[in-house]
């Protein structure tokens, strides 16, 4: 009697913390999230060589059975600048100084894994900018290079980008842990060359689910 009673609330206990770990699973499913996020960038700089700076942001994130709709926003706080050669400015180098790199990320993640750790891949775009980017105003340009400068960093000063994304996000209820990389190839109508590759940390938060249920279901 005694053994049978034991194995009977052994069952007990086993459905009891079944039916949290299932629920737990499925709650990343049509959510709402929103989140914090830091880390580092690196970027190219034509002389100086590839450089790294801290960035913080926000995301929000709407998921689906195995997909969601991500964006983002994240800025850099160090100022940088270097020398850079521009195609309407012959026979010198122009210096250009910025306050921070802003990029706007929006694109579509896939979730292969439907558990409390799961690793996700993406993509979609990105629009970078310099912020308050200027000649710098210490230099020797004459007064038709610095015009001809200016006009320059104004139409190359932001741009929009391919993006890719990958991440491994640890859930918690309806918080999750996450880490992830995103690469953007800048294009040749961008002022900075080459590519930018960030690495971020953050929490994401489910505050609202995606959907309302249908009253009509309810019994």
């Amino acid at each position: 009697m005694v053994q049978y009673r034991s194995l009977a609330i052994a069952a007990f206990l086993a459905l009891a913390t079944a039916a949290p770990l299932t629920a737990q699973i499925q709650s990343w499913q049509r959510q709402w999230y929103w989140g914090a996020k830091g880390g580092m960038q690196q970027i190219t700089l034509p002389t100086v060589g590839r450089v790294n700076d801290a960035t913080a942001g926000g995301e929000w994130m709407i998921t689906g059975m195995r997909a969601a709709l991500y964006a983002g926003y994240s800025t850099t706080f160090t100022q940088r600048g270097d020398n850079f050669s521009f195609s309407t400015v012959q026979g010198t180098l122009v210096p250009v100084v910025w306050d921070a790199l802003q990029r706007i990320q929006i694109g579509i993640v896939v979730f292969p894994i439907n558990g409390p750790i799961q690793p996700y891949a993406g993509g979609g775009f990105v629009i970078e900018t310099l912020s308050n980017a200027q000649v710098n105003p210490t230099n020797t340009l004459t007064q038709s290079q610095l015009l001809a400068a200016t006009r320059f960093i104004s139409a190359h000063g932001s741009g929009g980008f391919a993006l890719v994304m990958g991440g491994l996000q640890i859930r918690l209820g309806k918080a999750a842990v996450f880490g992830q990389a995103q690469l953007s190839p800048q294009g040749r109508d961008f002022i900075l060359p080459n590519s930018a590759v960030t690495l971020e940390f953050g929490l994401r938060y489910a505050f609202l689910g995606a959907r309302e249920e249908d009253v009509t279901t309810r019994r």
